[in-house]
């Protein structure tokens, strides 16, 4: 992560998992990553379809 330049990247952290929540992983990666424009991430279960995981990336308005 530390190796990596995230400078004028906007970045949504996303996961899948049956249980645990994203809890605080995205301004975890952001403070290790120290640049970027870190967005709030979405955790999906572990059963999420790939039309859900679409439908939020265009929702997303990128």
């Amino acid at each position: 992560m530390t190796d990596n330049d995230f400078t004028g990247e906007k970045v949504i952290p996303f996961a899948t998992s049956a249980s645990s929540p994203l809890g605080s992983s995205g301004s975890d990666l952001a403070d290790m990553a120290g640049a970027g424009d870190w967005q709030d991430g979405q955790r999906f279960s572990s059963s999420v379809s790939a039309d859900e995981v679409t439908s939020w990336v265009e929702g997303l308005g990128l």
